[in-house]
Formats: C-alpha cells, sequence, structure tokens
C-alpha cells in the first residue's frame, strides 16, 4: 500500500496485432520500483505481461519506458513517489503542451514512443542501433596518444551514455522523421569526437554533416531533460555543429 490504499496500474498492452489497456491492483511494498513492481503483477496476475530488463540497476537501460507519461527507468523510479503526480501530455512541448493532469492513485505505463512496437511494453532497438552503428563511434587503428584532463573531461561528458533510448523516444525530431539519427547517437559520435585517440574526425563530420544528423535538431533539450545519466546531447550536437562550419571555412580556405 502507498499512505494505505491499493495502487492501481494501467498497462498499455499489445499482442502483435490488438492494442489496448489492461488494469492491475496491487499492494506495493515500501521503496518497491516500477519494474518490480512490472515482475510482482507477471507473477501473480498475468504471465504473459511482457517487459525489457536486465541489469536492475540503471546501468543497461534496457527498461526504458513511458511512466505517468514521462520518459523513465522503471529500475530507478519508485512507486510511492510517483502516485498522484501532475504530468505533462508527451504529444507536444514548449508552448504547444498540453495542460497538467493528476493521475490519482493510478499509475500509467506505456511502451517508449518513437519505435516499432513488438509486445506490449516492449520495443523494437534496431532503428535505434542502426543510427548509432552508421556513425562507427568506435576506434579504428587506434595509435597511443596521451590525454589531458581536458580530453578526458570533454569525452567523459558523453561516455556516460547507457544507450537506453529515453532521449530518443522524448525527441520530436525523432517523432517526425524516422532517418534522424538521433541524440544519443550524436552524443557518442562527440564523445569520439573529443577523444584524440580518434583518428576519422574528417570522415565523422561528413557522416553528421545532413538533414538526418546535427542540422536537424530542434533544440528543445527535451533529450537533456530525461536523460538518466545527465548527458546533454543538445550540446554535444551545438558543438559539432559549430565543428562542422569551421571545417567548411578551413576548406574553403585552402
Amino acid at each position: 500500500m502507498v499512505n494505505g490504499k491499493l495502487v492501481r496500474f494501467k498497462i498499455k498492452r499489445f499482442d502483435g496485432e490488438k492494442s489496448g489497456y489492461d488494469r492491475f491492483e496491487m499492494e506495493p511494498k515500501p521503496h518497491m520500483s516500477v519494474l518490480e513492481a512490472l515482475f510482482q503483477i507477471q507473477d501473480a496476475q498475468d504471465s504473459t505481461l511482457a517487459f525489457r530488463y536486465s541489469c536492475r540497476g540503471a546501468v543497461c537501460g534496457s527498461c526504458a519506458m513511458l511512466i505517468n507519461k514521462k520518459h523513465r527507468l522503471a529500475c530507478r523510479t519508485q512507486v510511492s513517489e510517483i502516485v498522484g503526480e501532475k504530468v505533462l501530455s508527451i504529444s507536444a512541448y514548449g508552448p504547444l503542451a498540453k495542460p497538467e493532469f493528476k493521475t490519482g492513485d493510478e499509475i500509467l505505463i506505456e511502451p517508449l514512443p518513437n519505435l516499432p512496437l513488438i509486445k506490449d511494453l516492449i520495443v523494437d532497438m534496431k532503428p535505434f542501433f542502426k543510427h548509432y552503428e552508421s556513425v562507427k563511434p568506435w576506434f579504428e587503428g587506434m595509435q597511443e596518444n596521451l590525454m589531458t584532463q581536458k580530453d578526458t573531461a570533454n569525452a567523459d561528458k558523453y561516455a556516460s551514455c547507457i544507450l537506453c533510448g529515453l532521449c530518443y523516444g522524448a525527441c520530436p525530431v525523432s517523432a517526425r522523421d524516422k532517418d534522424y539519427l538521433g541524440p544519443s547517437t550524436l552524443a557518442k559520435a562527440m564523445r569520439f569526437y573529443a577523444d584524440p585517440r580518434y583518428q576519422g574526425l574528417e570522415d565523422m563530420l561528413k557522416r553528421l554533416d545532413s538533414t538526418k544528423g546535427v542540422w536537424a535538431c530542434d533544440h528543445v533539450y527535451r533529450s537533456v531533460e530525461v536523460c538518466p545519466k545527465k548527458v546533454p546531447p543538445t550540446n554535444a550536437i551545438t558543438a559539432l555543429t559549430r565543428k562542422i562550419i569551421l571545417q567548411k571555412i578551413k576548406n574553403i580556405l585552402r
């Protein structure tokens, strides 16, 4: 119970053809996370409930989903902290956002937006990782190169990304353009660009210099708001845009 009340969970269901919502009631234990609540519902009420998880410690990012219309990791979201909270609609941002509404004693759980739905709360992450791999965020032919503290700090800001997809699900550009690389991909690109050991700087900038790359960003900072690791993808996109412009100027002056 939370304050002596049963908690109702309204969960989005999808079986490959039909979608809808099922409601479940339970007495949450103290300090129970939403992920633990899903396990209890699956064990005691509906064994067909499908959701993705792995580490249970906010490291793998597998349990990213919409909880009360907010992009969250289920493993680090406490049931007691979100019952009756006021939330904003996900459908818009800034001046277009819908008014707040109160959830009461019902917790709404839905799959991560902007990705194909497989079953219930499980989405297909293939498009997400396809974008990620397209910028080649890895070392090839790395040579030994000493890093300064400044180099390390610049790279570490983006190395913390766990590729959970929360920023991708919150991004209004990803919602309307499935070819957009997405905030996390561009943040990871900046992580390698900021690393002096990375050898493919010019090639990476060419891959990002497109209307599906840095130029597509709306700069509304939704990705920064939802990141569980406080990674600033929008800052990375701004920095990469500047580097692309500087590279173009250098090429003209050669």
